[in-house]
């Protein structure tokens, strides 16, 4: 037959590789399980957002820029900055930010809103803290209807004002109905 110690080599060569398989299996699962949606594996987003999955759906936070204009559908001047922000995707989503834009393109944003959510709401809560902020102004859909006469699929409320050295402060608050 063959030398003891030849054998011994042999099942110790294969426990190293078994376990050598086993390893290269958990470094691929590991690094690619986010993206294929596996619960509690973290992603990075196509616009950069760090996202972890979890059972029902996924969540991003902190979001980035273009995350926030992806989600919420809106151009926002170059150097706005996410204050903080998250956006929650299950079979429904909810976006929440708070942006700031600088002084320079205070107005440029204001536009910005306006054309992606409507016109100032008068007398309706904005999300910010307006006491120190001029200038407030809600864009909200709350109350409307669609033209064939049903809400809105998609339900946002946005608070924005300037403050005392001039940036405008943004308070996004959307989700699916």
């Amino acid at each position: 037959m063959g030398k003891p110690g030849f054998r011994v080599l042999r099942i110790l060569g294969g426990v190293v590789v078994m376990l050598a398989l086993v390893g290269a299996g958990l470094l691929v699962l590991t690094r690619y399980a986010g993206g294929w949606g596996v619960p509690y594996f973290s992603f990075v987003s196509e616009r950069g957002s760090t996202c972890r999955n979890d059972l029902t759906g996924y969540t991003c936070s902190p979001v980035t820029l273009a995350d926030v204009e992806f989600y919420a559908d809106v151009d926002l001047p170059e150097g706005t900055q996410v204050l903080s922000g998250s956006y929650r995707s299950t079979h429904d989503y909810r976006l929440e930010a708070v942006l700031r834009a600088d002084k320079a393109h205070a107005a440029a944003t204001l536009k910005s809103l306006q054309k992606a959510f409507g016109r100032c709401q008068p007398d309706h809560p904005s999300g910010l803290d307006a006491e120190h902020l001029s200038k407030v102004c809600v864009l909200s859909n709350d109350g409307e209807v669609t033209q064939s006469g049903e809400p809105s699929s998609r339900l946002y409320t946005v608070g924005t004002g300037l403050a005392k050295d001039g940036t405008r402060e943004i308070a996004l608050a959307i989700r699916s109905r």
